[in-house]
């Protein structure tokens, strides 16, 4: 890549190590949390994390000058984390119950603001963060460096990190909607009665990329508790509640033939899979948020939001599980996986950068995909770059010739 740009006139490329010493000298000294666990033995841990914030106002306003984020247009946000895999120094070693080194655990923790597919807000945190580690300031941080931008949050998506009373309370305060996983208890017993008593239920149809739910849906009050030490009133909420049969229930209600009829289209199922007759099916994604209370299973789903129905604020959770791609494609492609830094605020500006890269990257497609055949808002950076840098050129009397006549270069330049 330096080689083709260097033919660029006026253009330096650096070389890597002088990115480098950029990147480290305009890094943040980092933070640390004490915090106490809940185990059965509490003991005291220390979370690092480190925000920088000037290099996250950098990555919201480049993204906003390139024209991937636009004033006047009510975007919804996704917040979570992704573990990087590193033995990076900086990266902390954390020990198992029987104090050996856990070297699946050898990593940092990063939590994203994401736009689509555009990070917005980056808080680097160190391996042993747990998942609602600072997730409130993480919040506030962003969405004051959006506001400066005026660039505005209509909705903000989170999973069950996001379930804290704080974080909601900021996000209701700031007249966003939210839809988060609710954390069912069994010592809420309020909303345990009401679970109970509810005869609102209706009965619905529900897909999502990797399940059909022929189930029943209503809708349950919540308000969150109060501290004996807060001023400020608990906030009632909205629970959309999913419920399907359990197996032992819908053996009881099927009937002893159809029962019959079940276990004899098992069997059968059984002898072909052994003969090798049937087609063998990759591994099937693992549905792990169910809670079992008395014949039925359960999600829940907690939100600010008393205007979709119950289907509509469903199905926009589930499509969170996009923020999981958008993620491998940040470790696949712009290198999130291979942090080059030994020191963790150094790999924080590195992640930034990163996806400043992204953001541009994604900008630049918005821009130029009807200008230049075969560039698509779906093309990834291996595509990109051969359609859109490896261009056979010559460089003539301080002007490019270009030997390919498909591409509108003039309106490339306006």
């Amino acid at each position: 890549m330096k080689k083709k740009l260097a033919i660029i006139p006026g253009l330096k490329v650096p070389s890597h190590d002088t990115v480098g010493r950029i990147m480290q000298k305009v890094s943040t000294k980092p933070k640390m949390e004490r915090n106490i666990t809940k185990a059965k033995e509490a003991k005291i841990s220390f979370t690092h994390y480190d925000d920088n914030i000037p290099m996250n106002e950098l990555l919201v306003k480049s993204t906003k000058l390139i024209g991937a984020l636009k004033e006047n247009v009510s975007y919804t946000m996704d917040i979570d984390a992704t573990f990087i895999n590193t033995l990076k120094r900086g990266a902390l070693r954390i020990l198992d119950k029987n104090g050996n080194l856990d070297h699946g655990k050898i990593g940092f923790n990063p939590m994203i603001c994401l736009i689509g597919s555009l990070p917005v807000f980056i808080s680097m945190r160190s391996g042993n963060a747990a998942a609602n580690f600072r997730i409130t300031e993480c919040l506030e941080s962003s969405l004051k460096l959006l506001e400066e931008s005026k660039i505005k949050v209509g909705r903000i998506i989170s999973d069950a990190a996001g379930f804290t009373k704080t974080a909601m309370a900021l996000i209701d305060n700031k007249g966003i909607k939210f839809n988060m996983r609710f954390i069912y208890k069994k010592n809420y017993i309020d909303f345990n009665e009401k679970l109970q008593s509810c005869s609102t239920w209706r009965e619905t149809e529900i897909e999502t990329a990797n399940f059909f739910w022929d189930c029943e849906v209503a809708d349950i009050p919540h308000k969150m508790s109060k501290m004996y030490y807060e001023t400020e009133d608990a906030k009632d909420y909205r629970v959309v509640a999913l419920r399907i049969p359990t197996d032992e229930m819908l053996l009881r209600t099927l009937g002893k033939e159809e029962i019959e009829r079940r276990a004899m289209i098992k069997e059968k199922m059984k002898i072909l899979a052994k003969k090798k007759i049937l087609k063998e099916e990759g591994k099937p994604y693992e549905d792990k948020h169910w809670k079992v209370i008395g014949d039925y299973q359960y999600k829940f789903y907690i939100t600010n939001d008393y205007d979709k129905t119950c289907e509509e604020i469903i199905i926009e959770y589930n499509k969170r599980g996009g923020a999981e791609r958008k993620f491998s494609f940040l470790k696949d492609e712009l290198s999130y996986e291979l942090p080059p830094f030994a020191e963790m605020n150094h790999n924080t500006v590195f992640l930034i950068v990163a996806a400043l890269a992204n953001n541009i990257f994604r900008g630049v497609l918005e821009l130029f995909k009807d200008k230049v055949p075969g560039l698509k808002l779906t093309n990834r950076l291996p595509e990109f770059r051969e359609l859109f840098i490896n261009v056979a050129c010559t460089y003539i009397r301080d002007t490019f010739v270009f030997f390919s006549q498909d591409i509108l270069y003039d309106e490339l330049m306006i």
